[in-house]
């Protein structure tokens, strides 16, 4: 049985570590299809309750706000090929997906995938496969150009390396797609069906065969003619976020996604104890079961036994301050993971110098280089397809307008206001003397602002 469409134990990795973002950046929806994974049952709890309270449950989203705020100060300048690159290239970028995206956008997309993901999104040079000798002008009046593709982890499923020449080289890659083709038995509707792609690079030339799934679930089998492609490598490059091996990645903002998940289950533990405290109980006792109870108004309860008791019983509701100061934290919690990315990697030498603050690097700013670095090398792919000049150079941003802090100066201001020795004030004035919070910002209106304008994560007011 043919083994083309499972996924490799390194893939299947990558997928599961990725779930946890894959959900936060799907929101409530995604995170309420999840279910149990990520908001257990309680001990006992009937299945319709837990449907229930899972219905009422919604997602604070910080997760999703972290990364596509890191994304937004990336491409706060757009993605662009630097002076010297060909009028032909400098066209292709306009549309460099061949769906209408330019290159800014096509990034965008990439970088919010590897960083939100897995730590890893892949980039792949393509153009369509050509029967025969084709000149430039041939391609070029049938439109024979290449583009570039974007590959999620979900779309690649295993690949081989080997050293030739001393470096690491792509060998074989299996890439799961999905083709759209016009439906046989309805001319207005397309069918989808899902093909594996498998380059394999054997000297110095890459072959190309497609798999698909046989009638009624059979066995995967080759569709069509191996064929070679123009390419002398294997033109799919990965973008790391967070390298962790070659052509692997690891979640970037896993921390964070562990607090917007605790967050989560605190918020429906919330909210299920406001259900409660919000709907009183009546207890009565000393009556006889034969007894006629009717509550309503303007009707009288009465009973023969003269201790006999009939009261409403309501939730103290000393648990639900408790609750919404921990959601306070939990958020506060987020909103410092976020700055993490934006601290530098700068360390003080051995003789107490600091490093000069132009040399420093953020993870942010590492990242956007990796990202440069990915296009780079996708683009000259794309040119030499294309037979263009594979000279390329992108300018992607890195000039975040702040003053990074350092690893030490982010520890020691997060600690002291954790441990309660630091106010939240004076840790938002200290983010604006740094340059991460506009300089007009009031911290004392901004603490009050996330009082009384924040969602109400307790559904009710300070009790």
């Amino acid at each position: 049985m043919s083994k083309v469409a499972e996924r490799s134990k390194a893939s299947e990795a990558m997928l599961h570590a990725a779930a946890k973002g894959r959900a936060l950046m799907g929101g409530t929806t995604a995170m309420r299809a999840a279910g149990e994974t990520y908001l257990p049952k309680f001990e006992a709890e009937s299945k319709d309750a837990y449907d229930a309270r899972l219905k009422s449950s919604w997602l604070f989203n910080g997760y999703r706000k972290t990364s596509r705020d890191m994304t937004g100060r990336v491409f706060d300048k757009p993605v662009e090929l630097a002076e010297g690159a060909s009028q032909r290239l400098i066209d292709w970028c306009m549309n460099v997906d061949m769906q209408g995206r330019d290159l800014s956008t096509f990034a965008r997309e990439v970088f919010e995938d590897g960083l939100s993901g897995c730590g890893v999104s892949y980039i792949m040079a393509d153009a369509p496969p050509r029967e025969g000798e084709v000149t430039k002008e041939q391609a070029r009046a049938s439109n024979l150009r290449p583009y570039l593709v974007h590959l999620r982890v979900e779309d690649v499923l295993g690949w081989r390396a080997e050293t030739i020449d001393n470096v690491t080289t792509l060998t074989q890659i299996r890439i799961m797609e999905t083709i759209s083709e016009p439906d046989p038995e309805d001319e207005f509707d397309e069918v989808e069906i899902a093909q594996v792609r498998v380059m394999d690079l054997i000297e110095g030339a890459v072959y190309v065969r497609l798999f698909r799934e046989g009638a009624d679930g059979a066995d995967w089998v080759q569709y069509g003619e191996t064929y070679q492609s123009q390419a002398k490598a294997i033109t799919v490059i990965p973008f790391y976020a967070n390298r962790k091996g070659f052509f692997i990645g690891a979640p970037l903002l896993d921390d964070l996604a562990d607090v917007n998940i605790a967050h989560w289950q605190s918020q429906s533990d919330q909210r299920n104890i406001l259900h409660f405290a919000r709907v009183p109980i009546l207890f009565g006792s000393g009556r006889q079961d034969d007894e006629p109870l009717v509550i309503s108004a303007g009707m009288a309860v009465t009973a023969a036994a003269p201790d006999a008791k009939l009261q409403w019983v309501e939730h103290s509701g000393q648990a639900i301050g408790a609750g919404r100061q921990d959601l306070k934290d939990l958020e506060f919690q987020m909103e410092t993971h976020g700055l993490q990315l934006l601290v530098t990697s700068g360390a003080q030498s051995a003789t107490g110098e600091v490093l000069d603050a132009k040399k420093e690097t953020s993870t942010l700013a590492m990242t956007a280089d990796a990202l440069k670095d990915a296009l780079e090398q996708a683009l000259i792919w794309m040119a030499e397809y294309g037979g263009e000049d594979a000279t390329v150079e992108v300018n992607v941003n890195k000039e975040f307008g702040t003053a990074m802090l350092t690893a030490q100066d982010v520890t020691a201001l997060l600690s002291a206001v954790n441990t309660g020795n630091l106010s939240k004030a004076t840790f938002l004035r200290e983010m604006s003397r740094r340059g991460f919070i506009r300089d007009d910002l009031n911290p004392d209106e901004e603490l009050d602002a996330i009082e009384t304008e924040a969602p109400d994560l307790g559904g009710m007011g300070d009790v």
